[in-house]
């Protein structure tokens, strides 16, 4: 019954079949996905991403089940099993694909009932990996590489670095092109990633992440003479890309991420899970140190909302947010609000020893071996 009713699910698309016989819940699935994406609603990364769902729930016991006769119990003990397996936000994207799938099914009088109750969707416990990012003595050292370096050494050098001090995404970074250079404004605009294409083939895509991805970036002086390194060199790529692979291809993000991971090894400054994304966090958490306000590092970061800044960066918005209570508390001593000190002895020295060790943080590039400019104090 199913093979004809796949058949005729993707050859004459009679639902009407469905509707009386029923369907299998994957092909359910596959078919809602099929229907959604010939209407030019599917992007290659949701449609890859939803392939990996559907392979999962292949080895479910409920995948080549007439969805007729499954339960609401039957869908909680996959969605339990999902919530161990992934962090909240795949998992979120998991069970947003399968609630649209029944929706479909409940609409067009497939099934009779819909199955699923949002209320007792299961809470996810896999841990969401740790944001890590390089700490100001490891960022030194990584730069100091970097500046010693050749591309020869280091082919993705400058990549790293227009992520370490840009914010750029690692996609961002390897789909750029001289195009989107404009040294006389000293600008570069963001507007194109790169993605899998459905046979997991990277191609560029001319759109970024988010709608506000699409961004127009000051180049920062330090960075400048690297950034003409680069172009000189691009002006040999196919596409003119600033980036490419031994072969000249499209760089693929695990190879940025082990290029990076080998070097931080040597460096002796490799954290656990640290990649190329820990560059993008060590610029937010750099700009956060300087008092730089979350709707202006939105803005740089191309984040879709301050939320999502204030979100992903809230242990470091804390930390500056103690240190700035303290600071305060120490003018006021220092006027005599209160009778009594607000500060310790300890705790005022504790404060000295701060501001004198953030103003030995600041950042310095050597003068470049390619370039005559000598690098500016970041």
């Amino acid at each position: 019954m199913y093979d004809n009713a796949e058949k005729l699910l993707y050859k004459y698309n009679n639902v009407n079949y469905i509707v009386k016989n029923g369907i299998q819940f994957l092909e359910l699935l596959k078919y809602n996905l099929n229907r959604r994406d010939k209407a030019g609603l599917i992007g290659d990364s949701h449609y890859n991403r939803i392939q990996r769902l559907f392979k999962r729930i292949a080895k479910s016991d409920i995948a080549y089940k007439n969805v007729k006769d499954l339960t609401e119990e039957d869908y909680q003990e996959l969605f339990i099993e999902l919530s161990k397996e992934y962090a909240k936000n795949t998992f979120d994207k998991f069970y947003s694909e399968i609630k649209l799938g029944l929706e479909y099914a409940f609409r067009k009088g497939i099934i009779d009932e819909f199955p699923i109750d949002s209320k007792v969707k299961p809470r996810c416990t896999k841990a969401t990996k740790k944001i890590i990012g390089l700490t100001i003595e490891q960022q030194k050292i990584f730069t100091k590489y970097i500046e010693e370096s050749s591309l020869k050494d280091y082919p993705y050098k400058n990549a790293s670095l227009l992520q370490m001090y840009m914010g750029l995404r690692i996609g961002e970074a390897n789909a750029l092109s001289l195009e989107d250079i404009d040294l006389d404004k000293k600008q570069i605009y963001i507007h194109k990633t790169v993605i899998l294409d459905r046979n997991e083939q990277p191609i560029i895509n001319e759109n970024t992440k988010t709608e506000a991805g699409t961004r127009i970036l000051p180049i920062p002086d330090n960075i400048l003479p690297y950034l003409k390194e680069q172009m000189e060199i691009a002006k040999t790529h196919k596409n003119h890309l600033l980036f490419v692979n031994s072969k000249g291809d499209i760089v693929r993000e695990p190879s940025s991420n082990s290029q990076l991971k080998t070097r931080l090894i040597n460096l002796g400054i490799y954290q656990k899970n640290m990649a190329t994304h820990a560059l993008r966090h060590t610029y937010a958490t750099r700009n956060i140190e300087a008092g730089i306000e979350p709707i202006i590092l939105s803005k740089l970061m191309g984040h879709s909302d301050v939320s999502v800044t204030l979100k992903t960066y809230v242990t470091i918005f804390d930390e500056v947010k103690a240190k700035s209570t303290k600071e305060v508390s120490k003018y006021y001593d220092k006027i005599g609000v209160f009778k009594d000190k607000l500060t310790d002895d300890n705790e005022e020295q504790e404060i000295l020893e701060n501001n004198k060790k953030s103003r030995s943080n600041i950042i310095y590039f050597p003068t470049s071996k390619i370039v005559a400019n000598d690098w500016n104090e970041r």
